[in-house]
């Protein structure tokens, strides 16, 4: 699942779907981290007992990760609190820490609104000012990225704005960083100039972005199923949640005509859907052979409406 940078202590996402073993694309470079957290939101979601770490591991294989990355993903994942291991004699198991287990539920939130129908916007605009010393560049970089993830843009260096009612989410998330100057506001704006606020976000640069995703669903057309169904699904889940970082959801009133986000997330949702019978017996083939019992928590996540 789509993860807050600055909260998971893991590097966002590029953006471009994983192909694993039995995928007719090549490798493209995804968090490994993102990858686990990913199969436990699509097939363990509020699933309470901890999965198999073989079955896990044996799932990263199908997405083109070898059994030292695949380990060394859930070590790291274990270090930073999201993750937690246990051990009954040989067997190791993984859970959600209560922090990996928020993250997952905030991505929730976010794949059943984001794109399903346009956004309503009173015209009032979210508006943080902030300033952080030269010295501390690491700060305004967390800081800003925090930001973006929130869906906020810069109006002007030290100006970020959005059109959802999150500015005093955004001030308590800069405080809680240590961001010692922070002003925050609802407000209408009067923007002089070319392009109005909306000048904030790269909209031409997400509309590619959308098209690049078209693409790749409109040629995810074949019948798939064990490693290559598991593998195909879950690189269309990671480029979709990228979208978090780069469409910050601005109204219909605020974007180019034919905005392609809701008919993107429809496209999206029927092949993720489509994939989802075949993706979830090959991962609980994976637990059934650790665990027989324990497979039948294994459940597709469902998006189409």
């Amino acid at each position: 699942m789509a993860l807050a940078p600055s909260s998971a202590g893991v590097s966002p996402s590029s953006g471009v779907a994983a192909a694993g073993a039995g995928s007719s694309r090549p490798l493209r470079k995804v968090s490994p981290a993102r990858q686990v957290l990913t199969l436990f939101g699509d097939y363990w979601w509020r699933n309470d007992a901890p999965l198999p770490s073989a079955a896990l591991v044996g799932a990263m294989g199908d997405l083109g990760m070898k059994e030292p990355a695949a380990r060394a993903t859930l070590a790291r994942l274990v270090r930073l609190e999201l993750l937690e291991q246990h051990r009954d004699g040989r067997r190791t198991t993984h859970g959600l820490t209560a922090r990996g287990r928020a993250i997952i539920e905030d991505e929730a939130a976010w794949l059943e609104s984001f794109g399903v129908a346009p956004i309503v916007w009173d015209g009032a605009w979210s508006v943080v000012t902030f300033s952080i010393p030269e010295a501390q560049r690491a700060l305004r970089h967390t800081a800003r990225s925090r930001l973006k993830f929130l869906g906020f843009g810069p109006l002007y260096d030290g100006v970020w704005i959005s059109p959802s009612d999150v500015a005093a989410l955004a001030r308590a998330e800069l405080l809680a960083l240590g961001v010692p100057d922070v002003t925050t506001m609802r407000a209408q704006l009067d923007v002089a100039g070319p392009g109005g606020p909306q000048r904030a976000w790269d909209l031409a640069g997400v509309g590619e972005r959308y098209g690049v995703f078209r693409r790749e669903l409109v040629a995810s057309t074949a019948e798939l199923t064990g490693a290559a169904a598991l593998a195909e699904r879950t690189g269309l889940m990671i480029h979709w949640q990228a979208f978090r970082g780069v469409d910050a959801g601005l109204p219909a009133a605020l974007l180019p005509p034919d905005w392609p986000r809701e008919e993107i997330r429809g496209r999206f949702g029927r092949r993720f859907d489509e994939l989802g019978p075949a993706a979830e017996e090959r991962m609980r083939w994976h637990v059934s052979r650790v665990d027989e019992a324990l497979a039948w928590g294994v459940l597709e996540r469902r998006l189409s409406r």
